[in-house]
């Protein structure tokens, strides 16, 4: 598969337990992780052989390819990384901040269904289990809601083995 690793997170040895914990409303206990990008999205393999992609930014999960064999063909297709990998936007925050710390990846300061840009200023590097504990409890509550609607409070449960929020949790949770 052509994805340079700099776009990409190793995912040996992460707990998908745990990460995947507030995304079970969406995701399939049986899922098996296949590749995750810099910023955490990941795609899955089903039962089935599908490929599926959780965008951990918009909160969803789409179907992106019929087998792992399709989904590695579509990898090598320029655009589609471009799509799926944003390493245009990966490459100015490696600039930004260095390269990412083990367990880290890329998440916005502002989520994008909270008003946040899809531009440098709005990421930062942040620990794996926050990211998507996060953001699986915010998009879970906010599923049935239409766009623009405008959101007062967001309650957030700290993830597991979290003891103390960093900038992220203060901002969402307007704690300073």
């Amino acid at each position: 598969m052509s994805v340079p690793a700099h776009l990409t997170i190793p995912i040996e040895g992460l707990p998908f337990d745990k990460l995947l914990a507030d995304w079970r409303w969406l995701v399939p206990e049986k899922s098996t992780p296949l590749l995750m990008t810099a910023f955490g999205d990941l795609f899955l393999c089903d039962d089935a052989g599908q490929v599926h992609l959780l965008a951990l930014m918009t909160g969803e999960l789409k179907s992106v390819a019929a087998s792992q064999q399709e989904f590695e063909e579509a990898c090598e297709n320029r655009e589609q990384r471009r799509s799926w990998f944003l390493g245009f936007l990966s490459m100015e925050l490696k600039k930004r901040h260095g390269p990412l710390p083990k367990n880290d990846c890329y998440s916005c300061k502002i989520p994008l269904s909270l008003g946040g840009k899809l531009e440098s200023e709005n990421f930062e590097p942040i620990d794996l289990l926050t990211h998507f504990s996060v953001l699986g409890q915010l998009h879970r509550q906010t599923k049935h809601l239409p766009p623009g609607t405008r959101i007062e409070k967001v309650n957030v449960i700290s993830p597991e083995g979290k003891t103390e929020p960093r900038g992220f949790w203060q901002r969402i949770t307007g704690k300073a």
